[in-house]
């Protein structure tokens, strides 16, 4: 009796399986997915975010857009571990420096010209490697320079300077009417000195001439620095502690973007009242530098066409406007960037330094260090400036000596 007992419970639960398949037939998820990795965006972007999303999913109903927002500190290490794996995101923001790394190891998708009219031009040569496009850029900041100018116009006459040799000219003067620092920046971090010496057409250290004019350099920065001109804590400070001194009285003149200037409006509402922007500060070929951040999709991807329509749609001219809006950055599409936002500025110093970062767009500078070991050299190159700073008497001559060895490691860097 147990076992027909058995049987029968055994295939009635087999009948009311059938009974469900039948009349609740399994639907398999045959949606494709797209994963789009951004770099911190999420705490001001993600309802516009969310929209392109949905925009985008009601075009595609066969994709469902998986979008990763990931800390800035762990965007290179985890986009090198999925580059590495047979299956990374299909979309990643990344900025060229790294980028290029992944390009130059044949990781990336190249993108066509056609495919890539909607961008700034200037932006877009940032993003060659062997004249190909390996990203399209996402958006840009262009510093700006801030300046105390109740206290400037009280220790100079006529126009505001434009260049670091400007700087240098008067900076003992600044120091002695306004007995602060004339000038602070983070000269020791990433590849802000790599940018100025850019700026004097220094691309490679190959030659007498761009030794003779590092040297140049190197030794108004240290003059600078032994006359008390700059900040005793130059090599230590970061760009935010810079934006810090400029709050606290402690510096007349910075460099800084767009956002952080309105950290200066939120904070320190007393100096930003007394403050006004120009052009940031130019060397001797009077173009101006950017930072970038861009858009890359791997090789490996299985979604490369429909990865490229969603980075297109990213930075299409409605959402680069919305994006700059929301976070004070510059717009990669060149159509945004002709919106009247970018045209029509008040005397605030906020939407002066917006307006003019529009502007610094048109005249970038193209005389950047090779791709090679973009780290690597930025390190040497503020190595060789902290050597100099902290060597008691240092002559001329033994400036020049050590660049001649800063030549040398760039050199190798390049060879290996």
């Amino acid at each position: 009796m147990k076992k027909i007992f058995l049987y029968s419970t055994i295939l009635l639960f087999l009948l009311m399986g059938l009974a469900i398949l039948i009349l609740f037939p399994f639907k398999q998820d045959t949606q494709k997915k797209l994963t789009f990795w951004s770099i911190q965006l999420k705490p001001i972007y993600e309802k516009e975010i969310n929209k392109i999303i949905n925009d985008f999913e009601k075009k595609h109903p066969d994709y469902k857009v998986i979008w990763v927002d990931i800390p800035i500190q762990e965007a290179q290490k985890r986009t090198l571990a999925s580059i590495l794996s047979s299956n990374p995101p299909d979309l990643i923001n990344l900025n060229p420096d790294f980028s290029v790394i992944l390009a130059q190891r044949n990781a990336l998708y190249t993108f066509n010209e056609k495919d890539t009219t909607q961008f700034h031009p200037n932006l877009l040569n940032k993003l060659k490697y062997n004249n190909k496009i390996y990203a399209i850029p996402f958006y840009a900041t262009s510093s700006t320079t801030i300046y105390n100018k109740e206290i400037y116009n009280k220790c100079q006459k006529g126009e505001f300077i434009t260049s670091y040799d400007d700087l240098y000219k008067i900076s003992k003067d600044l120091k002695a009417c306004s007995g602060i620092s004339p000038f602070a920046s983070s000269l020791n971090e990433g590849d802000t000195l790599a940018k100025i010496l850019n700026k004097y057409n220094i691309k490679s250290l190959e030659n007498q001439k761009e030794i003779d004019a590092t040297t140049k350099i190197y030794s108004m920065f240290n003059d600078m620095y032994r006359n008390n001109l700059l900040p005793k804590d130059i090599l230590t400070v970061n760009h935010r502690e810079v934006i810090e001194k400029y709050m606290s009285n402690q510096a007349l003149i910075i460099v800084a973007g767009s956002n952080f200037i309105n950290m200066i409006k939120q904070n320190a509402p007393d100096i930003y009242s007394k403050s006004a922007i120009s052009e940031q500060l130019t060397g001797e070929n009077k173009k101006y530098d950017i930072s970038l951040m861009n858009l890359i999709i791997p090789k490996k991807s299985k979604n490369k066409d429909i990865a490229l329509e969603f980075a297109l749609l990213l930075t299409n001219e409605e959402n680069q406007l919305k994006l700059s809006k929301l976070t004070n950055v510059i717009p990669a599409n060149k159509y945004s960037l002709q919106n009247e936002y970018f045209k029509n500025c008040t005397e605030d110093p906020v939407e002066q330094s917006r307006c003019i970062s529009a502007k610094q767009l048109d005249n970038l500078n193209d005389k950047d260090f090779p791709d090679k070991n973009k780290k690597a050299l930025n390190e040497a190159i503020n190595k060789t400036l902290e050597e100099i700073l902290l060597s008691e008497n240092i002559s001329e001559n033994q400036i020049k000596e050590k660049i001649k060895l800063l030549s040398k490691t760039i050199k190798n860097l390049q060879d290996n």
